[in-house]
């Protein structure tokens, strides 16, 4: 290891949904409360502002971290040594780290992650940056993010912002991102919610808030900024409905005409038609069910929950 210092009915438009979610949580607060003035408010924009209650505390700046030395490679430009990339990368040979951590990406899917190549790879700084066409977050998003290096340490797999545009990506001094299309609120530090959530920049046109995290864009359909793949984009919709994502629990299940996601995960082995989230007795929204089945978040039950038993149906007796 190196040593370190650190340097209901819902409102239509969808900037209205979004906006309706802003108050909830320091995340969404440290992003909004910055935002430039994009003009007049239109007739409709302006029907939806009103008085606020008081923000939040700002979320922290995100912390670069600096190294001085990985194991027994010192930081410098000599042959052999991480060579400093700024905003706490380091070229380790033909490799990139954060700090100490090596970095990996995964451009085709079910196979092993590779290293990103340093001549495409440049920082933004507040942990993001921009390779090739693609923009990235520098931190791992989930548990299984993960694959050990051949030292047995760690390195971390990194999620792209597939709605993103690379070309006009930025972060103001406050750490806070947006394109020429969408400003994101960063939700990285609460991972029951999506990790980025964009908000359209202007009338939104072509962006459609489907609820529960999922958005229609430009053909395509996402979970915060993830990619959805496979989907039959005219078809999907929220299991919920267009609940607005904070108010969703652990149910952000998403459906088309045939098949099933969880996030930007495919549920296997769930049907769309069946598919249902109970509502009551189910703290959080954690149990779904298709049929007597039961799932929790992107995987199957092996034991399946009381939850979703059919109802046992009542007869009367009918007297003589």
């Amino acid at each position: 290891m190196g040593s370190t210092r650190s340097s209901s009915k819902r409102l239509p438009p969808p900037l209205a949904f979004l906006l309706g979610t802003l108050v909830l949580g320091s995340a969404a607060h440290a992003q909004d409360a910055g935002t430039p003035d994009t003009g007049a408010p239109d007739a409709g924009q302006a029907e939806l502002q009103a008085p606020a209650p008081a923000p939040a505390p700002a979320q922290p700046a995100f912390v670069e971290t600096e190294v001085t030395q990985c194991g027994h490679k010192q930081v410098g430009t000599g042959e052999g040594m991480l060579r400093p990339l700024g905003h706490g990368f380091y070229l380790d040979g033909h490799r990139v780290r954060r700090g100490c951590t090596l970095l990996l990406q995964r451009p085709l899917k079910n196979r092993p992650p590779v290293p990103f190549a340093p001549d495409s790879f440049r920082p933004l700084g507040c942990g993001f940056f921009r390779y090739a066409t693609s923009i990235y977050w520098s931190q791992s998003l989930g548990g299984d993010d993960h694959v050990k290096e051949p030292n047995g340490q760690l390195a971390d797999v990194l999620t792209r912002l597939d709605l993103a545009d690379a070309e006009t990506f930025e972060v103001d001094r406050d750490c806070r991102p947006r394109d020429v299309r969408f400003f994101y609120l960063n939700h990285t530090n609460r991972p029951e919610l999506p990790a980025f959530v964009a908000v359209p920049r202007g009338d939104g046109q072509g962006y459609e808030e489907l609820g529960c995290g999922f958005v229609r864009y430009e053909g395509r359909v996402f979970f915060g900024t993830r990619l959805v793949e496979g989907a039959h984009v005219p078809s999907f919709s929220s299991v919920l409905g267009r609940l607005p994502y904070v108010e969703c629990g652990n149910a952000m299940y998403g459906k088309d005409r045939a098949k099933v996601w969880w996030q930007h995960l495919m549920v296997r082995g769930a049907k769309a038609k069946t598919f249902r989230v109970p509502k009551d007795d189910n703290p959080d929204l954690r149990i779904a069910c298709d049929g007597r089945r039961s799932f929790q978040q992107a995987s199957v039950d092996k034991k399946p929950s009381a939850l979703c038993r059919p109802a046992k149906k009542v007869t009367v007796k009918k007297r003589k």
